[in-house]
């Protein structure tokens, strides 16, 4: 069997078992963005800096490394082209600052997966965003079992990742099945 058919039947079984069905009176997924703030994150951006836990990035570690974010999944790539994590995420924009929460999905999740099945393995990271202007923006996030970040900092001894974003031309979500 090609990989091309086993990635399909890879997506179409995930489809089946791991979202669980609508209920009567819930709401349904959506298949587009559906705020203002989430809008403004589609698409392709490139990581220009960033602090792990204290320590700033050096610029060979960030060089390269670029997000996608589409609907409601980002990935994260590396120089390479090579997936690093890949996630669903939740905007809070009634609080300042504004809350992301994002966890962490298989490699074949579709975007709509607002709320995936919760699994033993599954990271969840919580963290907070703020827009410099239209291409540019700050994530800070805490690895996963610490606390949400409340200001945009990684001081040493934290569990808190910073990153600076900037958008770049680009697919906003390249396809997986494809990229062979």
């Amino acid at each position: 069997m090609s990989n091309r058919v086993c990635a399909v039947l890879a997506i179409v079984c995930s489809s089946l078992f791991a979202v669980p069905p609508v209920m009567a009176g819930e709401k349904q997924v959506e298949e587009k963005p559906n705020d203002t703030l989430t809008e403004k994150l589609q698409g392709r951006w490139e990581v220009v800096s960033g602090v792990n836990q204290g320590r700033p990035l050096s610029e060979l570690e960030v060089e390269g490394t670029y997000v996608t974010i589409s609907i409601n999944r980002i990935v994260t790539y590396d120089r390479d082209d090579q997936q690093r994590f890949r996630a669903v995420f939740r905007i809070d924009s009634s609080t300042k600052p504004v809350k992301i929460t994002m966890t962490s999905v298989p490699q074949l999740a579709r975007p709509s997966e607002i709320d995936p099945p919760r699994k033993p393995d599954t990271a969840v990271a919580e963290g907070i965003i703020r827009f410099d202007n239209d291409h540019r923006w700050t994530l800070c996030y805490a690895l996963h079992g610490a606390d949400r970040p409340k200001d945009f900092k990684s001081p040493k001894g934290s569990k808190n990742m910073l990153l600076t974003l900037e958008r770049k031309p680009g697919d906003p979500a390249p396809d997986e099945l494809t990229k062979q």
